[in-house]
């Protein structure tokens, strides 16, 4: 079974025949082969359907043929007999799908519901028929109902024709179309099989191109795809956005307990693009989370808590042996922090390109966010990297990636190779004082990171040869002052055509600073989806980030009325009653 669906995968199209006299059916089949085609659907509509089969199968006994319009388990047995290896049906019925694995034979049931997808994968089937497919929306519809369901593909059919043949196709959950354009009865009755050879091979030749089409538009080489002339960079108007990265298991000493003090740890979730993705969330964003999670209860949990705050999961693919964990020692006072990772071997660190469907999961996305910690984590992550990068510049989105060295993770050496060919694709590009150093070695000047002394001038310098190197539209850049692992001065620039905007520096007193960077580009991405002006936008940001070091865990869990307050200049810390 599994070898005939990679075979009707290969060919993209599926003729579907109804023939009137067995007689015609082996010029019939001549006809699909000569036109580049190996297989064939012969629906059970009328009496000569099960002679026809036969007749083929003998004739061409290394063609796929299918039995379709099956809907009980007599018409399976008949159709078997004839030689038919896969069984089409207009509908989802459980007895006839049981029959046809019983029988060894694919079973293509039709869908056009969640329900009767989610009744398909409960039989244990991940390729079902979308019918009818123009009439119940076509690929947008295909689209949303695939959403949910990673793991399920698709084979549109009825009202599918050379001129929406393309739509279908681009989309990598359509693993092949059924049509009878090129097989129409009229052409059989009129003996014109020169006709139907002709018809086969243009629809041949079109899926060939797109599939081609498609690795191209995926690209083997440097080349950076250019930019839909609109929408333009930050001007896309669809607010939903798409973070992609690595969720660990986050353990924690309780308080400020030492490693080797600890006899007991907080669980909690967190991990860059994820901590984002939960920012904008609360603040009323549409986001979604991607990444690759194991099917266990621990992979569930980190996805429940995503769920919690309000992220959209649906995009996460399953599978892998585990999740990546980060342990985390807070500093205190003159004592810094300390984070050990366990993520070797990580689903997502373990993920291949296949797991991730671009297409899909940026179909009606306008903003699209990583960091340099993804494609820190090996080779595979940085190639999934680049092609989601790549298809999210095809699609006209805008790209923000926050640099995160993770000196823990990769070399200088290597971050400044990887990085440098994301950056090409990168429109917002986020870093703390430190990273442009550590990772493209430019540095600024008469800085003292040590002693907390930052010079402004230095890091408009760094903006300005950033935006030289790598054609991003804005550069945003923390700025933190660090007196002591509890105490630290917090602020930032944005850098955009030519002018560098410095918001105003807090005095903060540290909670937990993880995920401080990750609020700020969540606050910063808000700010620029909703056209605030740059002085405005850093402002907010930077009081986003600002309240977050006041927050246990990864997650900024403060509402956009806080974050408005203390950017409007409420900074008292009263209580409210």
């Amino acid at each position: 079974m599994k070898n005939t669906l990679e075979k009707l995968t290969q060919a993209g199209i599926v003729p579907v025949v109804t023939i009137d006299k067995a007689s015609d059916a082996v010029k019939l089949a001549r006809a699909v082969v000569a036109g580049g085609l190996n297989c064939i659907e012969i629906t059970f509509r009328t009496e000569a359907a099960e002679e026809a089969i036969s007749l083929i199968t003998k004739e061409f006994p290394d063609m796929i043929v299918g039995a379709g319009t099956i809907l009980n388990t007599n018409q399976v047995d008949r159709a078997v007999k004839a030689g038919a290896v896969f069984i089409v049906s207009p509908g989802i019925n459980p007895e006839t799908v049981k029959y046809s694995l019983s029988k060894n034979v694919l079973p293509i049931p039709g869908v056009s519901t969640a329900s009767e997808i989610e009744t398909a994968i409960s039989l244990g089937l991940d390729a079902v028929k979308f019918f009818p497919a123009e009439l119940n929306g076509g690929i947008k519809a295909v689209k949303t109902l695939s959403a949910p369901y990673p793991d399920v593909k698709f084979m549109p059919s009825g009202g599918v024709g050379i001129k929406n043949l393309k739509d279908y196709m681009l989309f990598k959950k359509v693993f092949a179309c059924g049509g009878s354009w090129m097989v129409d009865n009229s052409l059989i009755t009129e003996q014109n099989f020169s006709k139907i050879t002709e018809l086969t091979k243009q629809a041949v030749d079109m899926v060939t191109s797109i599939r081609s089409g498609s690795n191209d538009r995926d690209g083997n080489n440097c080349t950076v795809p250019a930019r839909p002339s609109d929408p333009k960079p930050f001007e896309n108007t669809k607010q939903r956005v798409v973070t992609f990265g690595e969720i660990m298991l986050r353990l924690v000493p309780e308080g400020y307990y030492r490693f080797v003090q600890a006899d007991r740890f907080d669980v909690s979730y967190g991990g860059g693009e994820a901590n984002v993705a939960v920012s904008l969330a609360s603040f009323g964003i549409d986001a979604a989370f991607v990444t690759k999670l194991p099917k266990n209860d621990i992979g569930q949990a980190a996805v429940n808590c995503l769920k919690r705050f309000g992220v959209d999961t649906s995009l996460i693919t399953r599978g892998g042996e585990r999740v990546g964990i980060y342990f985390l020692e807070k500093g205190a006072s003159q004592r810094a922090s300390k984070v050990i990772y366990d993520r070797a071997g990580s689903a997502i660190q373990k993920a291949s390109a296949s797991d991730f469907d671009w297409d899909n999961i940026f179909y009606s996305a306008g903003w699209f966010h990583f960091t340099g910690i993804t494609p820190a984590l090996g080779d595979g992550c940085a190639a999934i990297a680049l092609e989601a990068c790549k298809a999210a510049r095809s699609r006209g989105l805008t790209i923000s990636c926050d640099l995160n060295f993770r000196k823990n993770l990769w070399t200088r050496e290597k971050a400044d190779t990887v990085m440098s060919e994301l950056c090409k694709y990168v429109d917002l590009c986020i870093a703390n004082e430190e990273d442009a150093k550590d990772v493209f070695g430019i540095e600024s000047e008469h800085t003292d990171l040590n002693s907390g002394s930052l010079n402004h001038d230095g890091y408009i310098k760094v903006a300005q040869e950033l935006t030289r190197r790598f054609p991003f539209g804005k550069v945003a850049i923390t700025l933190r002052g660090s007196i002591s692992a509890s105490d630290n001065q917090w602020g930032a620039m944005l850098y955009e055509d030519g002018k560098a905007y410095f918001s105003q520096t807090y005095n903060v007193h540290i909670v937990d600073r993880v995920g401080g960077g990750d609020s700020f580009g969540a606050g910063l991405i808000y700010a620029i989806l909703n056209k605030m002006e740059p002085q405005d936008a850093i402002e907010l940001a930077v009081a986003a980030s600002c309240l977050k070091h006041s927050i246990e865990g990864d997650f900024n869990l403060v509402s956009l009325d806080e974050v408005k307050s203390l950017a409007g200049g409420n900074t008292s810390g009263r209580i409210k009653r």
